[in-house]
């Protein structure tokens, strides 16, 4: 068994090379220096990620870029990589993701919404800040289970005064015998694909966007649209 374990690992060791010497060559083509071509290539033989989409694509000329741009887009039935297709009626939202130098995705603006069906991505099921309702709630919770329902549920960046039976329903008998009647309590949220009036922290949360069926939303989709916001001047921080 150790001569399959060390040709395996001469495989492994060959094929981290291989890598490497075409980092180092792209990086070449792309104007480095011979210093951080190496120091590029010496990263990529234990991970390539940081330099094909993220170095790379900050060295790539406009028009390379574009191209780049265009072909991904097309690729998953897009007109670019910026826009979803309504998970309701299949309809593009044109403009509706954004990313930050930091590789945070959220949407491009408030109320960015299905011009078709009216789906919209600010919706709270799509927050971080929401609390989704389960079959017994017991207060706003950090945690989400296989079953916790979506439909509705609390914010827990807003608060406004309640009775303590809709708010605290598993201690209401003991808060009422102290002479509580209401209490400030997380918003309730009473249909999820709508926010709050008052919303103005929208934070988007990926799984739960990915909850929707919404497609393609991977680390490479995010480099891409970071590099179509540094093409057109509305990058995020």
């Amino acid at each position: 068994m150790a001569w399959l374990f060390f040709t395996l690992l001469l495989c492994f060791i060959a094929w981290r090379v291989t890598v490497a010497t075409f980092v180092w060559r792209d990086a070449r083509q792309h104007g480095l220096t011979v210093r951080n071509g190496l120091r590029w290539a010496l990263v990529s033989l234990v991970n390539a990620y940081p330099y094909w989409w993220d170095a790379r694509l900050d060295l790539m000329p406009a028009g390379k870029a574009r191209a780049l741009l265009r072909r991904a887009a097309r690729e998953h039935g897009l007109a670019q990589v910026t826009n979803v297709q309504c998970p309701l009626c299949g309809y593009e939202i044109a403009g509706a993701l954004v990313a930050s130098d930091a590789g945070m995705l959220t949407v491009a603006r408030r109320e960015i919404r299905c011009g078709r069906c009216d789906f919209r991505l600010d919706a709270c099921r799509h927050c971080r800040h929401f609390v989704p309702a389960t079959p017994a709630f017991a207060g706003p919770t950090l945690f989400e289970r296989a079953g916790d329902d979506f439909t509705h549920g609390r914010c827990n960046r807003y608060r406004d005064w309640q009775p303590v039976r809709d708010a605290y329903p598993h201690m209401a008998r003991r808060l009422e015998a102290m002479g509580y009647e209401y209490l400030r309590a997380a918003s309730r949220i009473v249909d999820s694909y709508f926010p709050l009036d008052e919303c103005t922290s929208f934070s988007l949360e990926l799984k739960r966007l990915r909850r929707n069926e919404i497609a393609w939303l991977t680390r490479q989709r995010i480099a891409l649209i970071r590099l179509h916001g540094r093409l057109h001047g509305g990058m995020r921080r």
